[in-house]
């Protein structure tokens, strides 16, 4: 019988599943991309659906930094686990 190798420490398994942070990351991804599509749509519908009244809209650079940067977050995050497979 051969010991070669005998008390060699085998790498372990990667652990199952995805981890909680990516979930999260993932829904609140989503939740911004949703408010970022329907604020578009509901602006372009307004101004596009009102021939007689003036329509105006108020353009807010920390909610646009907010929820983009957290839209940006997961899909860098997306891409950089898909890359790791």
């Amino acid at each position: 019988m051969s010991r070669e190798g005998a008390g060699a420490d085998k790498p372990k398994p990667p652990a199952a599943g995805t981890p909680i942070w990516v979930w999260l990351v993932y829904a609140l991804g989503l939740l911004a991309g949703t408010i970022i599509a329907f604020s578009l749509l509901f602006t372009l519908g307004a101004l596009v659906l009102s021939d007689d009244v003036d329509v105006g809209y108020d353009f807010s650079w920390p909610a646009t930094i907010l929820w983009g940067g957290i839209a940006l977050a997961a899909v860098v995050t997306w891409i950089v686990r898909r890359r790791q497979r």
